[in-house]
């Protein structure tokens, strides 16, 4: 009975707007949203351009503002969405359009509003949605070339981050743990990266202070800020002392995406065996556990002369760690297990990958 009524509501009726646009242009496709605010529609990707064109140019509609604009990530599709504002007629609109992830494009509107230029930036940058036509989406936050999407629910550092506390804890007891009698103590890569990082802060703000002063061209500016950090860097690896402190920071990064993926795999692992959310999160510290016991055996096997490589050894164990999670996840995605079942069969897949590696 519950069923059928739910099955028999019907979809929110248009208001004003999105009846009169429905009058102007009676082939659109659209379906409406209920929403406490605006009036909201989705349209189709085909006839994105042209809708909005209706509705800033129609003096019945004239949306001349464009307040703002954002994406929103549903796995399978990616969503764009636009806020309108009338001056004209005081009333104002809101227009999605999605498209599929795996063909992330979308026409720019930037040439119907220059505000749009920014959003539309700003949302390629986050989400990874390419505005056909824009005349610039260089990233605005972030450098060019990152790799990844920052917004999007899949990007390559989502474990990391979902599980930061637990994998920085267990790295720096792994560690510890795994220092030999007699030798040297870790450096607390943690402290020694963020004064790196404040040092190249003050290079950047210093450099870029001098090259406005000189009245440098942004692009001058830019070049000047370049040349102090390769300068920097190249100062810092010709000091054997900032060196040595420098690349375990490195190393404390990759050894993190290790884990990462370690986490990844062992949470595939738990899910796909119907694991509970408890018993996921234990089968995960099961297999960090054990892979810091690997760690700490390969620190306590390795003779002083060969100090250098371990570091090395992490790096290609944490990649190797980071596939392992990887496909562990996307099996169990394809599996179509739960949260819980993902996280107890990434769990798995690490323990069985620590053992082979031991």
């Amino acid at each position: 009975m519950t069923q059928e009524a739910v099955q028999e509501t019907p979809p929110p009726a248009p208001g004003p707007i999105a009846t009169l646009l429905a009058q102007i242009m009676p082939g659109v496709r659209f379906d409406i949203t209920a929403t406490p605010l605006d009036e909201t529609v989705t349209v189709q990707r085909d006839e994105f351009v042209r809708v909005m064109e209706t509705l800033l140019r129609d003096q019945r509609l004239a949306f001349d503002y464009l307040r703002c604009q954002s994406g929103v990530d549903y796995l399978t599709e990616l969503e764009s969405v636009y806020h309108l504002y009338s001056f004209k007629n005081k009333h104002s609109f809101v227009v999605k359009v999605r498209c599929p992830s795996v063909d992330a494009h979308v026409p720019t509107v930037s040439h119907l509003w220059t505000a749009a230029n920014w959003h539309e930036r700003e949302t390629h940058e986050m989400f990874g949605i390419v505005y056909d036509g824009h005349p610039d989406l260089r990233p605005l936050l972030t450098e060019e070339g990152l790799g990844y999407y920052p917004l999007l629910k899949s990007h390559p550092l989502a474990d990391i981050e979902e599980w930061q506390e637990d994998i920085l804890q267990a790295v720096d007891d792994a560690r510890k743990a795994a220092v030999p009698a007699g030798a040297t103590p870790i450096v607390d890569e943690k402290a020694m990266k963020i004064q790196i990082a404040q040092q190249k802060a003050a290079v950047i703000t210093r450099t870029r202070s001098e090259a406005r002063a000189k009245g440098l061209s942004p692009e001058d500016e830019k070049a000047a800020v370049q040349a102090a950090l390769s300068a920097f860097e190249e100062q810092l690896a010709s000091q054997p002392q900032a060196g040595a402190a420098a690349a375990p920071a490195m190393s404390k990064i990759e050894l993190a995406q290790a884990k990462a993926k370690v986490i990844t795999k062992a949470r595939a692992d738990a899910r796909a065996q119907g694991m509970s959310t408890e018993d996921e999160k234990k089968f995960v510290a099961e297999k960090l556990k054990e892979f810091s016991a690997q760690l700490e055996s390969g620190a306590a096997a390795a003779a002083p002369a060969a100090a250098p490589k371990p570091a090395m050894t992490k790096i290609e164990l944490a990649q190797a760690k980071a596939k392992v999670i990887t496909k562990a996840r996307a099996e169990a995605r394809a599996q179509g297990m739960s949260t819980e079942d993902e996280k107890k069969y990434v769990a798995e897949k690490l323990k069985a990958f620590s053992a082979e590696n031991q």
